[in-house]
């Protein structure tokens, strides 16, 4: 008997996870034949997504550090997770994140070894980080299911898709379609012909079309339910995923669905409320996204620095426009299409404008602004001096190699990029890096691996010079 045949059993939730670049969703089109990833702005997911393929309910979790909470809230509703590791590069800070979710979870995984097509491909590296990390591969003795694969070629696919299949089967996964209907929502937006869309899916019992339910207090009388096949349903049982129309607002993330109206679940991310605080100036913004997965995203990768007067799902309106204008704001939108008269009329009315569809440039807009800002007119109070020693590159991204030479330096702080006695540029302390462990600041003596946000050219032999402006 098929997981999808029996009555007794409901398809497992996998959730695939992994680090930024590892190819998660190139493995689930593989698994799919289909090709997701052409379609996502600058080659990275930016939405979560689920499918159900050959019985199995799939959870495609973004590996960008940003998404954090999103891959919290997938661990949280997983049967099974899919810890994506790329032979290449082996184990990764996001990859160390997600085995603290497996861990905090305790939940059933498998280890899918990818890009074992490449020529730097270097299993036993890999498989000697697991071991580290406290998970011995079962060909070692050890209990972790470790499957070389390649999302390029097909390598492993089989074998894998047979083992989620088996630990399904270990877990007797129960399905309970008379019980109470419980869904849990993965991604939501404001459609502009459709009204609000929530993808989500059903736990326990069973979401029927017509249905009155609650995302958490938000009503939905069920109009349409869609499969991720693009098929319209009457009902969807458990372990279906499925978007919904026919809610009042655009739904929270994380949001529990259910007959009843409750008050919101701690895991759903909605509306922030802010205080300004006229003595401390912030960054004024509004954000506008496309869904409330990446509004989210976007919102918790911001420093202190930002006030957000205003966010929301769709696109810019002349409201955004008039309220950035009376509160001296500027508006961020992220994979929004802004019409022409829009932006007309934010030009007359000079209001700024900020339009990007890749998350880590929005997030940098937002942080040049923020710099622009606290741009020094006034004394400055010097915390900490260094200069660049080397240059090298983790998962693609320059690293400086610094070391202290007077006071000290935090995340965060301000900094001079100084060159030939010249400032250069001015930044942020993005992280610090002291051999594996990221810390919060470097003293004097220190040496340290670090980055900046925004980015800036930096090289070898320039100073770098954290301040604080004094008053």
């Amino acid at each position: 008997m098929t997981l999808t045949q029996s009555n007794t059993f409901r398809p497992p939730i996998v959730t695939v996870m992994g680090h930024i670049d590892h190819g998660k969703t190139s493995l689930l089109d593989k698994i799919r034949s289909t090709d997701v990833i052409r379609r996502e702005a600058g080659g990275i997911t930016q939405h979560i997504g689920a499918y159900q393929v050959q019985g199995i309910t799939f959870i495609d979790t973004p590996g960008h550090a940003a998404f954090c909470d999103m891959r919290t809230r997938g661990a949280s509703i997983t049967d099974i997770a899919v810890l994506v590791v790329a032979a290449t590069e082996g184990i990764m800070p996001q990859t160390k994140e997600c085995i603290e979710h497996i861990k905090k979870n305790d939940i059933p995984f498998i280890v899918a070894m990818n890009k074992m097509d490449l020529e730097g491909a270097s299993p036993d590296k890999v498989k000697g980080q697991l071991v580290e990390a406290g998970f011995t591969p079962e060909e070692d003795g050890g209990q972790t299911a470790v499957v070389p694969v390649s999302a390029k070629t097909g390598q492993g696919i089989d074998k894998l898709l047979e083992l989620i299949k088996l630990n399904a089967e270990i877990l007797e996964l129960k399905s309970y379609p008379d019980r109470p209907l419980q869904a849990f929502i993965i991604e939501s937006k404001l459609d502009k012909s459709r009204g609000p869309v929530a993808s989500l899916i059903v736990q326990e019992g069973t979401l029927n079309l017509g249905d009155q339910v609650y995302a958490d207090d938000i009503l939905c009388k069920v109009k349409a339910i869609v499969d991720d096949k693009g098929q319209s349903l009457k009902s969807a049982g458990p372990s279906t995923p499925v978007k919904v129309l026919g809610f009042e607002l655009v739904p929270c993330v994380g949001s529990l669905v259910t007959p009843e109206k409750r008050l919101p679940s701690p895991t759903s991310q909605c509306k922030v409320k802010y205080e300004y605080d006229e003595d401390n100036p912030k960054l004024k913004i509004i954000l506008k996204a496309d869904v409330e997965g990446t509004l989210e995203a976007l919102k918790h990768s911001f420093s202190d620095d930002v006030y957000i007067l205003s966010e929301g799902v769709g696109a810019i309106t002349d409201n955004d426009v008039f309220m950035a204008e009376t509160g001296h704001a500027q508006i961020f939108a992220f994979s929004v299409n802004t019409p022409k008269p829009i932006l007309k009329l934010a030009e007359k009315n000079q209001v700024k404008v900020f339009q990007s569809k890749i998350i880590y440039e929005s997030i940098e807009d937002i942080q040049s602004q923020v710099l622009k800002m606290l741009e020094p007119t006034i004394d400055e109070t010097i915390l900490g001096e260094g200069v660049v020693k080397a240059e090298f590159k983790i998962d693609k991204v320059r690293i400086a190699g610094v070391k202290v030479s007077k006071g000290e330096i935090s995340k965060g702080d301000i900094v001079h990029l100084m060159r030939d006695g010249k400032i250069i540029k001015n930044t942020r302390v993005g992280s610090i890096r002291q051999g594996k462990e990221i810390v919060d600041k470097i003293k004097t003596g220190d040496e340290c691996g670090m980055t900046f946000l925004p980015y800036v050219d930096f090289k070898v032999d320039d100073d770098i010079i954290a301040y604080k402006n004094s008053k």
